[in-house]
């Protein structure tokens, strides 16, 4: 053995200086990596909470198992029960007890998480752990178990009752004057971090406040493309109706004007002001007047007489009483008509079918085959007077039939015979206001008829001019009668001249013709005169 060794130490001494410092080098690795090695084993045996480890901002490093049972033993000995939160809102403010929410918590599981670190892992992972976590340090927080279901009912009890929704920009049209009120932003609760803040402060496992989180809710810009289209409009003229034979006036409507490229100027201004409170901005509006307003129409509704014209009659005869019983029924069918501008009139319409059950009484009436008695009889008289009335208010009339043969109670060419559902009188109200028609049958047996409008151009007068082309004289004949005595003539049908006339309408303006316009060309037929003489 001792030849061994000093064997080995010549053989040593033999060595060269290099080989030396190699031997040396390696024998003081192994010891070393030995010692490492050791170390290692003796710090993962640890039976110790390893260094850095926090728990609630409190070191538990070198704790082992049964002391740190106990610090967490007396650390959660609280009577939660006893613990409240204070839930801060301005508006709503809210106080939670621990027990309304089930508030628990594993200690065993709190005591497992503190030991785990640094325990998980192989070998070398477990090294890195520890020696990573003595220079980063790991914090964790207690960890306590809440009956969310109960959490969230009272978070949505709260954001329900503090809700502010923005409001809107707002454009306020008014009479005289245009104001737009900026919008004004709302807030809501942040529900996620209010939540975070509650159990962040439940885990502290003592009575607190928990101040709520707030989001601002911004109100929606203006679009000022459609503000502006609603501002800006034309004037509108104030208009008449006529319902059921009431007026109605729908009243004017101001215009608006705004210069578009000031007002997206003052919009963006104001907007850039407005943060918490609404700003009121007055517009420079400019209004335009319409034309035509309210109080003009009311005015000059149904101011001026535009025409009038009156045809009279007899009552001597029974023919003639029942005449003028039909008479009155139609004028009081027509009076007090109202038409709008552009609207026409239609005898037959207005007056309606001439019956017993109306009260029309039969009087004399011409046909193709002379004259005869039908009901209603004399209207046309009304129709007559009408027509001539219209023709001088200067309406447009559109329908007007004379007679067979000619009449007495207008002049030649201006009668007007009606008959419903074959002719009918006809005229439009071509004014730009209503007209209303006003029709009276007087005590002496005179049709009046006016013409109720507003007269725009009062130094205007139309005149009716008949003239008459040809007279074509009634033919007589003779018929021999047994009944008729000698030297007598019995006169059956009195004889009724023909005639063609032409009927012209003139308007004049101060007294000077502007316009002399043939109205129609009017034919009559003779009635000859039919006489019964003795037979021979």
């Amino acid at each position: 053995m001792k030849l061994t060794a000093l064997f080995q130490l010549k053989n040593f001494k033999n060595m060269s200086k290099q080989k030396k410092l190699i031997l040396m080098g390696s024998v003081t690795i192994f010891i070393l990596l030995f010692t490492s090695i050791c170390l290692s084993h003796v710090l993962l045996s640890s039976p110790m909470v390893y260094s850095g480890v926090y728990l609630d901002n409190v070191s538990l490093e070198g704790l082992d198992k049964i002391e740190l049972s106990k610090y967490l033993e007396n650390k959660y000995n609280i009577d939660l029960s006893t613990l409240e939160l204070s839930i801060y809102h301005r508006d709503y403010p809210v106080t939670v007890g621990f027990d309304e929410l089930s508030i628990q918590i594993d200690k065993e599981l709190v005591l497992e998480k503190v030991f785990s670190i640094g325990r998980k892992g192989n070998f070398f992972k477990r090294l890195i752990d520890i020696y990573k976590n003595k220079r980063t340090h790991t914090y964790l927080e207690t960890e306590v178990f809440v009956d969310m279901g109960a959490l969230d009912g009272i978070i949505n009890q709260i954001y329900e009752n503090t809700y502010i929704d923005a409001v809107s920009p707002s454009l306020l049209l008014m009479k005289d004057e245009v104001v737009i009120v900026s919008g004004k932003s709302g807030s809501a609760v942040n529900k996620k971090s209010l939540k975070e803040c509650i159990l962040k402060q439940l885990s502290k496992i003592e009575s607190g406040i928990v101040i709520v989180p707030v989001d601002e809710i911004l109100p929606v810009k203006i679009d000022t493309d459609a503000v502006y289209s609603k501002i800006v409009r034309e004037p509108q003229d104030a208009a008449v109706s006529i319902i059921n034979d009431t007026i109605e006036i729908t009243p004017e409507v101001l215009g608006r004007k705004l210069d578009k490229a000031e007002f997206i100027s003052l919009v963006a201004e104001m907007e850039a002001k407005a943060v918490k409170y609404p700003i009121e901005l007055k517009l420079p509006v400019e209004f335009v007047q319409p034309g035509i307003t309210a109080e003009k129409i009311e005015d000059s509704l149904f101011r001026d007489v535009l025409s009038a014209y009156t045809t009279s009659f007899t009552d001597d005869t029974e023919n003639d009483r029942n005449r003028s019983v039909n008479i009155q029924l139609a004028v009081e069918a027509i009076n007090g008509t109202i038409l709008s501008p552009g609207e026409s009139f239609s005898f037959n319409d207005i007056v309606g079918q001439r019956t017993q059950q109306k009260g029309y009484l039969p009087a004399n009436v011409y046909t193709s085959d002379g004259i005869t008695t039908g009901i209603g009889g004399g209207i046309c008289q009304v129709s007559s007077t009408l027509y001539n009335a219209a023709l001088r208010a200067n309406l447009e009339v559109t329908e007007r039939n004379p007679h067979i043969y000619m009449v007495a109670y207008v002049p030649l060419g201006c009668d007007a015979s009606v008959s419903y559902g074959i002719q009918d009188l006809k005229f439009t109200n071509s004014t730009k206001w209503p007209v209303r028609i006003d029709g009276h049958v007087t005590s002496d047996n005179k049709i009046e008829f006016s013409i109720i409008g507003t007269n725009e151009n009062p130094s205007l007068g139309v005149v009716i001019q008949s003239t008459v082309i040809e007279l074509i004289p009634y033919t007589t004949e003779y018929i021999g009668d047994a009944a008729v005595s000698k030297g007598i003539k019995k006169i059956i049908q009195r004889g009724m001249n023909g005639a063609i006339v032409d009927a012209y309408i003139i308007v004049k303006k101060d007294n000077v013709i502007v316009s002399n316009r043939k109205l129609h060309s009017t034919t009559y037929n003779i009635l000859p005169e039919i006489i019964h003489v003795p037979v021979e």
